[in-house]
């Protein structure tokens, strides 16, 4: 055995700061490097085609045409690639991706956005539609989140990542003004989003992770023996991406109040369905402002707030904290400078288009969407639950996850590919989900979904002997001990994005 094969077989027992010292200086050797480029490189050629499929379909363009092109001419070739794409989400095979996708729902959407294609918030004196309509769109979901009467406020963002890293960057500001700590910690489950590690890159904050309990919830005790004198916030989430588990928010919130830190709730995917599903009688923990310790909260207006895509919220209790977010120059010779997000200019015709989606759906609209998805969901476990090889993880509302003790689950994720769902591959443990949307709530669906699933466990089982094509991929990327091999992947795969 030489030597690279042996530390690929043996550093998953050593220490993760062990692990990442040996991964620096392995990865110096000449050979181990070659060898790892040509896997990548095999990778991403298998790859390639699926991510640049229009390559031999669509003229390219690498460098300006000499001549710009007829209007006709480019609307017919976007129209092709809408039809090719439309037809796959459209009749739901995509796991969450498109939230609403109702003709007329987006028909309505265009229009506003058409109207308002011109605005930007940055200059709210020329266009003060688009302060009117943000600020509605901050305060309907703060009283949707049971914030109205607590002095809760907020701006919005262009998305959930966007959302959690403005509190992040909050909370830092503030925890160095008011507490005088410079080597923030910020404590969060493992299920977390990927923004807060994300955050946690961007503005120097270290990431306390804390594990979670067999139902994929935060562990409370964790949490409380991570607190210290740098804590500056404590993170759960309602519910969480991979599990859709929502974690103990009341009694995580309570900790964080009782060492005066801020709490972040993270309620990106779940604000516009739980409180409605709460209404409608399905047990759901208080995970918003009702809760005193709740400092702060995301939701994404445009996930199943059915707004078109590039719009979150994020809200505080207290303008005081919303103020560390904002961010002014007042000494520029270009006159003074502010913007309550790390965007200047803004496309106000998407906020236009939020604050039309929230008006026209209604608490009732939400309220009956919310119901379908959930019914949807609970038919789709049941089923699920009746498959001998698959065991569904957690007790979620909407997000089915489901894993494996008998057969390779990435596998299975590979053969419903070849059946055209588009599924989430997770880890740690393996496992995928399937996100609910009102897409999955059409007629003959979710039967298709359960008929594909089990056809799809059948076949993997009868073809053990089958590689399959993506399962190789993620199953490096669940088992590999050197982590930092695996981010190298992905910058590859983002190299490959960009492409011409």
């Amino acid at each position: 055995m030489n030597l690279e094969d042996f530390l690929m077989k043996n550093i998953g027992k050593l220490p993760a700061p062990i692990v990442e010292w040996i991964e620096r200086r392995v990865k110096k050797i000449s050979s181990f490097s070659q060898k790892i480029e040509k896997e990548y490189d095999e990778i991403m050629a298998e790859i390639e085609v699926s991510v640049k499929p229009y390559k031999d379909k669509f003229p390219v363009f690498a460098k300006l045409p000499e001549a710009g092109r007829e209007h006709g001419e480019i609307l017919r070739e976007m129209e092709a690639m809408r039809t090719l794409e439309e037809s796959h989400w459209k009749d739901g095979y995509v796991s969450g991706g498109v939230y609403h996708g109702d003709a007329e729902h987006i028909d309505f959407l265009n229009q506003v956005y058409a109207i308002n294609s011109q605005s930007n918030p940055l200059h709210a004196d020329v266009w003060p539609s688009a302060t009117k309509f943000e600020a509605e769109i901050v305060s309907m979901c703060a009283d949707m989140l049971n914030g109205a009467d607590q002095n809760v406020c907020g701006t919005v963002s262009s998305g959930g990542t966007e959302s959690i890293m403005l509190a992040m960057k909050a909370y830092r500001d503030w925890a160095r003004e008011t507490k005088g700590i410079t080597k923030p910690e910020m404590i969060a489950p493992i299920t977390a989003h990927a923004a807060f590690d994300k955050a946690s890159q961007y503005f120097g904050i270290k990431m306390v992770h804390i594990p979670v309990d067999a139902n994929f919830r935060a562990d409370v005790n964790a949490a409380r023996k991570a607190v210290n004198r740098n804590t500056i916030v404590i993170v759960g989430s309602a519910p969480s991406f991979p599990h859709g588990a929502i974690d103990p928010i009341e009694e995580l919130s309570g900790l964080a109040r009782e060492h005066r830190v801020g709490f972040h709730t993270d309620a990106c995917l779940g604000g516009f369905v739980l409180p409605w599903a709460e209404k409608l009688g399905y047990n759901v923990p208080k995970f918003d402002f009702r809760s005193p310790g709740v400092t702060s909260m995301s939701v994404d207006t445009h996930k199943y707030g059915y707004a078109a895509k590039g719009t979150s919220v994020i809200l505080y209790r207290g303008q005081e904290l919303r103020h560390y977010q904002y961010y002014t120059a007042s000494d520029w010779p270009g006159g003074l400078y502010f913007s309550p997000t790390f965007a200047g200019s803004r496309p106000g015709a998407l906020s236009a288009a939020c604050w039309a989606a929230l008006t026209s759906i209604g608490a009732k609209g939400y309220t009956n969407a919310a119901k379908k998805i959930l019914e949807t969901a609970d038919a789709i476990k049941k089923e699920v639950r009746q498959i001998p090889e698959l065991r569904i993880l957690g007790d979620s509302l909407f997000v089915i996850a489901f894993a494996s003790d008998t057969i390779d689950i990435y596998k299975v994720l590979d053969q419903m590919t070849h059946k055209k769902w588009s599924l989430n591959g997770l880890h740690k443990p393996s496992c995928m989900h399937l996100c609910v949307t009102l897409r999955h709530t059409q007629p003959g669906v979710a039967e298709r979904f359960i008929k594909d699933l089990k056809a799809a466990v059948e076949y993997v089982k009868a073809h053990p002997e089958e590689k399959g094509e993506m399962a190789p991929v993620y199953g490096m990327a669940a088992t590999m001990p050197m982590r930092g091999l695996v981010g190298d992947m992905l910058k590859k795969y983002l190299d490959l994005i960009f492409k011409v």
